[in-house]
């Protein structure tokens, strides 16, 4: 497999550019060769050529804005203090979907509509290292809520996480041009640190009811 490298200028980064452009209204998997190439007049060989394969030019569309999030939300954690509270954790990691589009030169919408589409994808379609460091990137976030709430089990630390993790990355595909994503985003801050904060119901035990065991005999 070929080394992964932006490129900065010609015809490959044109082709990465409409790669781009594409993923972020159409999502990854309704985007062709066909449909790259000729958005820049292309030959339809041109991926292949200058690339290797869709695929490689798709984990290019990934890298390119993945990586800097990577490495702003650990720089944010790192500046958060040896023992932030879960709203500085929380906060340190969905702020940089602020500050990352004008470092990369896109327009602030298009970063979010793109970087929403790669936030939802499965993690085996992450090419590695970068798997590798998104996930060791998203542990460290997971230690972090955990020194925060040391009577929290860390299973439910987890899954409350995932569900913030997982709102954020949808929310980012719902969003029209009009919309005010700071705002939108300290809704979400405010909403995670209280759902963080919130203590669970307990499970009622209750004796097996046969006629309520039947409904799930399958």
């Amino acid at each position: 497999m070929r080394a992964l490298k932006i490129p900065d200028s010609g015809a490959k980064k044109k082709l990465l550019d409409a790669a781009e452009r594409l993923v972020a209204e159409n999502g990854f998997d309704l985007v062709s060769v066909r449909d790259i190439t000729g958005e820049v007049k292309a030959n339809v060989a041109a991926v292949n050529y200058h690339f290797g394969s869709r695929e490689t030019l798709m984990d290019l569309v990934v890298l390119r804005l993945l990586q800097p999030l990577l490495e702003e939300r650990l720089k944010a954690l790192d500046g958060a203090g040896k023992k932030p509270s879960v709203e500085k954790i929380i906060d340190s990691f969905a702020s940089p979907l602020l500050s990352i589009a004008g470092s990369l030169g896109m327009d602030q919408f298009f970063f979010l509509r793109l970087i929403g589409r790669i936030l939802v994808l499965p993690p085996a379609k992450i090419s590695q290292p970068l798997s590798t460091e998104w996930q060791a990137m998203l542990e460290r976030y997971q230690a972090a809520l955990e020194n925060a709430l040391p009577d929290m089990p860390s299973a439910r630390v987890a899954a409350r996480f995932a569900f913030f993790d997982a709102g954020l990355s949808q929310s980012l595909l719902g969003l029209e041009p009009s919309d005010d994503f700071a705002e939108l985003l300290q809704d979400w801050i405010a909403f995670a640190s209280q759902g963080f904060g919130a203590v669970a119901a307990p499970t009622k035990q209750k004796k097996d009811d046969p006629q309520e065991l039947l409904l799930f005999d399958f």
